[in-house]
């Protein structure tokens, strides 16, 4: 029996309801309490007696420690290693679940997100469209909000605080507007200081576009006092901890690992396009997993036509945060699915695809995105042959040895016969070398080879005790259109 047409009037009337609204928060609420429930890695047991799921990861164990310990109003050096906010999320849902502390805090973040979202796809799509793109964005990526939603980590309310700031930028104006902004800031800061630097773009324009001097400075001086405020705070406790201004996290994230180590070229190309290109990496590359990135594209362009600088503002954030993640040492084809690394980066993705859908669904006869629509096909071709190829270099070498490194970068080195594991038996001019910061390896079976970057400067590359004639590259462009290689013999979940 098919149900009775209803004019889409009606419809819009009905989810136009605030009841209606609630009980559709009320339905993110359920299904990501099942989703929480019955995902593979829950933890089932008493982590401090026998650590069990996801308790099992260092970041997730480390948050917990956290927590346990801010619950009985205590911190040591030991346990406080990420940003405070988010055990002191867990410590307040301490005493409810022990075994899942986080939960709580996951759940109200998830459901805020879901209702700025909302908030956000209302500014281009009608209420019945927005209800389809939600239930159509969540079937597709439901693998992917499992590892990233559901599985505790600091970048879930993260994601709410983004998108919200973005959602403040484009309904407030005023005072209120920077306000607003500003505090959001702040709890972001308390927990993960460089999403933080994301506010930036706009915290600025929310100030510039007040209408008079006397109102940008002041606004401008409560945002900064306000921002300034949660890092003198966050300052002090470290102070305290550490005996400096900054966390372990941050001192490790700075100075052991570190950014732009490797060409950003290369490793936008292994992100985006291409992860076998020396990671070997299959199934991992992020426009053909999620191709709708590409058809955001004309979306943005529509959305710039008519939101005007604040659409430019709003998609200057969101360059920003992948520009910062992208710079990362540590942010590598190897890591992205395998150690959960997209994590990261979707906080986005649901702003990325309501602007892919309302694009092409309300903008596809502007010329503009016409013009993007042809230049997209055409760079699709382009960038299905597009790859990165192998050189070998005539670089002086004996056994174990390679007498001298040359100073271009990329270069990889590998060790015919010997096993990824003997990696940390090698020495530059004497020194041992730190994992991200100075080297890349892959993670997929394969004898010892390393991508080395820029801090790794020196002239004598040693393996101690190894028989292996090293040989020695780089990598350059090259095309050659495969189809075949564009079907992943592997998937990463």
């Amino acid at each position: 029996m098919s149900l009775p047409s209803v004019p889409q009037t009606r419809w819009e009337s009905l989810l136009g309801q605030r009841s209606f609204g609630l009980v559709l928060l009320g339905l993110v609420a359920v299904v990501y309490t099942l989703a929480y429930l019955h995902h593979p890695l829950l933890p089932r047991m008493n982590p401090l007696l026998e650590r069990d799921g996801w308790w099992t990861w260092f970041d997730q164990f480390t948050y917990w420690l956290a927590a346990a310990e801010l619950t009985q109003f205590k911190l040591t050096v030991e346990h406080y290693y990420y940003p405070l906010g988010y055990p002191l999320l867990g410590a307040v849902g301490w005493k409810l679940t022990p075994t899942h502390p986080f939960f709580w805090a996951n759940l109200v973040s998830v459901v805020a997100t879901a209702w700025v979202v909302w908030r956000l796809w209302r500014l281009w799509l009608n209420r019945v469209a927005c209800l389809v793109l939600g239930v159509v964005f969540v079937s597709l990526h439901a693998s992917l909000l499992s590892l990233t939603s559901v599985v505790p980590w600091n970048t879930i309310p993260t994601q709410f605080t983004l998108l919200a700031g973005i959602w403040v930028l484009l309904t407030m104006t005023g005072g209120r507007g920077v306000g607003w902004l500003a505090g959001l800031a702040a709890v972001t800061y308390l927990l993960r200081p460089g999403d933080a630097v994301c506010f930036a773009p706009l915290l600025v324009w929310s100030v510039l576009r007040l209408e008079t001097w006397r109102e940008r400075i002041t606004w401008g001086v409560k945002g900064i006092g306000l921002i300034a405020a949660a890092v003198v705070a966050i300052g002090l406790v470290n102070l305290t901890i550490f005996g400096s201004w900054s966390s372990r996290y941050e001192q490790v994230s700075m100075e052991a690992v570190g950014f732009f180590s490797f060409p950003v070229a290369m490793k936008w190309f292994g992100l985006l396009v291409d992860g076998g290109a020396f990671y070997g990496e299959e199934g991992t590359a992020l426009l053909f997993r999620y191709p709708w990135l590409l058809l955001a594209v004309p979306g943005m362009a529509w959305w710039v036509k008519q939101g005007g600088t604040n659409a430019c503002v709003g998609l200057l954030t969101v360059a920003m945060s992948w520009g910062i993640y992208g710079s990362y040492n540590d942010f590598v084809p190897s890591g992205l699915f395998r150690y959960s690394l997209i994590h990261y980066l979707t906080w986005c993705f649901p702003l990325l695809f309501g602007l892919a859908v309302a694009g092409l669904w309300r903008g596809w006869r502007e010329r503009r995105v016409q013009i993007v629509l042809v230049g997209l096909g055409l760079l699709a071709l382009f960038i299905t042959g597009l790859q990165l190829e192998e050189r070998r270099l005539p670089v002086e070498v004996s056994s174990g040895v390679v007498h001298s490194i040359p100073s271009g970068r990329p270069l990889w080195v590998k060790f015919p016969g010997e096993p990824l594991t003997r990696v940390g038996g090698l020495q530059l001019d004497g020194r041992g070398l730190q994992e991200s910061r100075d080297y890349h390896i892959p993670y997929v079976p394969a004898d010892l080879r390393l991508l080395l970057g820029s801090p790794a400067q020196g002239t004598q590359l040693v393996l101690s005790g190894s028989e292996a004639t090293p040989q020695v590259g780089d990598f350059v462009w090259g095309w050659d259109w495969e189809p075949a290689r564009w079907w992943p013999r592997r998937e990463y979940h």
